[in-house]
């Protein structure tokens, strides 16, 4: 599950790395419907279909006709959201002992509960002679 999981998200940040979403591949059959559309009334081959709509001659093809913007793979932000998961599964959590603030008592007091029975030469500081 792990192997497969890390797969995914290297693909996911793979295709992320050309811009392509999830938002394009659903525009795919746009895509066919569109090429369909050139064939018949442009004549256009496969090749001149992708110059037109993704190579050198974009701007000016865009004048031609309607029917550009449902296209896949043409936009062009420079937005960029990559999701980076971390999965630990071999580490073992517990749960924290630190008692909330709001459950405390207000009414703590520190005492001082150290101290010398007996106090020897050894803890005095140094006197001049």
């Amino acid at each position: 599950m792990q192997k497969v999981l890390t797969a995914s998200m290297s693909l996911l940040l793979f295709a992320q790395s050309f811009s392509v979403s999830l938002a394009d591949l659903f525009h795919i059959p746009d895509l066919v419907i569109h090429y369909e559309y050139h064939q018949e009334t442009f004549g256009d081959d496969l090749f001149s279909f992708i110059e037109k709509h993704y190579g050198e001659l974009k701007e000016e093809h865009k004048q031609e006709h309607e029917g550009h913007d449902k296209l896949p793979f043409g936009h062009s932000h420079s937005c960029a959201h990559t999701a980076l998961v971390f999965l630990d599964l071999q580490a073992q959590h517990t749960e924290s002992k630190i008692v909330p603030v709001d459950q405390t008592d207000s009414n703590f007091a520190y005492r001082n509960s150290y101290y010398f029975t007996r106090i020897s030469g050894i803890f005095q500081p140094p006197k001049n002679a």
